[in-house]
């Protein structure tokens, strides 16, 4: 049993939880551009897949397909929506800063808790419900828009990047205000490219 507060550190992927999916997470690695040591690291529901950061160095944001935490293709398939995770890199750096971090086994890299897809987010992640298996996630040259594409999905989710700021601000509830347009462009599709 945990003490109220109190989490449980993610295990290391060695094998042993094979079976287990409540134990499939997901870390995020920051690095520094000089040593190219790993700063801090965050933990995720889900899997991430392709990673996008705005202009301005305050979000980033990642496709997530098999939220599910499915180990065959009927099993990673089987929601009608997967999710888009946005990162807060103020607040995540405010809290490995605070102390409010834990580490994995003997690492001293800090690992800061960002789950929780269940409610939309926490006060360093965003969870934006994106139709089936998103795997694109691309930034607008006009430093407005993220569209996130899905394999399984006709249609691209058109993020705006503001919303994300709202969302974290409080000011809007549900992580779909975030999204301004969902368009059909068929089936095929993984990636979004501007010309």
């Amino acid at each position: 049993l945990l003490a109220a507060g109190e989490m449980i550190a993610p295990l290391p992927n060695d094998g042993r939880h094979m079976d287990e999916p409540e134990h499939y997470w997901t870390l995020l690695s920051s690095l520094d551009a000089e040593t190219m040591e790993i700063r801090w690291q965050l933990w995720v529901d889900g899997n991430m897949d392709n990673l996008v950061t705005d202009y301005t160095g305050k979000y980033a944001g990642a496709s997530c397909y098999n939220s599910e935490r499915g180990m065959t293709l009927a099993e990673k398939m089987g929601s009608e929506r997967d999710w888009a995770v946005f990162f807060n890199i103020p607040a995540i750096e405010a809290a490995v800063a605070a102390g409010d971090y834990t580490t994995i086994g003997d690492s001293r890299i800090p690992v800061v808790d960002g789950r929780g897809a269940d409610k939309g987010g926490s006060k360093y992640t965003l969870y934006v419900p994106i139709p089936r298996s998103p795997h694109g996630i691309n930034a607008t040259p006009d430093k407005k828009y993220v569209v996130v594409s899905g394999k399984l999905s006709p249609t691209v989710s058109v993020v705006e990047w503001s919303k994300v700021d709202d969302w974290f601000n409080g000011k809007i509830s549900d992580p779909r205000d975030t999204i301004v347009a969902e368009p059909e462009v068929g089936l095929g599709p993984l990636h979004t490219t501007f010309d």
